[in-house]
């Protein structure tokens, strides 16, 4: 019986315990792979939904051919579809937003069955500036040349979406076509 191996208790004991430093070692890898996962996801959904917004804003401003409101947080303008009717289009947010609480954005349009149409959630800020022939700011509507555009969006969901993600801001000008 002499010839018989075994292991001794402290040699599982030793090995138990690096065991379970490598596996710690790769929990706080993988927990830490999740927090970086969730980060980006958040980041990217924020900052793709602004910039949804804001190129369907503009898109539609570049044929405009006339602002017909003239107002920081909203923008109304008129302009001619592919059939030569004259169609009405208003930009405007869903309330007040405030720290913790975003609003959607709304763009509502004469003749559409479902009205208000939402364009996107998480908006926490809205700024519309207008700008005259000679790039000087004005609230005149028939005065308007350029329409510059600032949005800020935050995650919809804060319960979910990591702390650290707070907001994305994307601006953008166009000049009005003023037919």
């Amino acid at each position: 019986m002499n010839n018989e191996h075994g292991y001794t208790l402290t040699e599982l004991m030793v090995a138990m315990a690096v065991m379970g430093l490598l596996l710690a070692g790769i929990f706080v890898t993988l927990q830490q792979s999740e927090s970086a996962y969730q980060y980006g996801a958040g980041r990217a959904e924020v900052q793709q939904n602004a910039r949804v917004a804001l190129d369907r804003m503009l898109r539609e401003l570049r044929t405009a051919s006339t602002i017909t409101t003239a107002t920081a947080t909203d923008l109304k303008f008129t302009y001619l579809d592919a059939t030569s009717t004259l169609i009405t289009v208003e930009y405007t947010l869903s309330g007040t937003p405030s720290a913790g609480n975003p609003v959607q954005l709304q763009r509502n349009q004469t003749g559409a069955a479902n009205q208000p149409d939402v364009v996107i959630g998480g908006v926490s800020g809205l700024t519309i500036t207008y700008y005259d022939v000679n790039n000087v700011v004005t609230t005149t509507a028939a005065n308007v040349r350029s329409v510059d555009v600032q949005l800020t969006t935050v995650p919809e969901n804060t319960a979910l979406a990591p702390p650290n993600i707070r907001s994305a801001v994307v601006e953008g000008r166009v000049r009005v076509r003023n037919d």
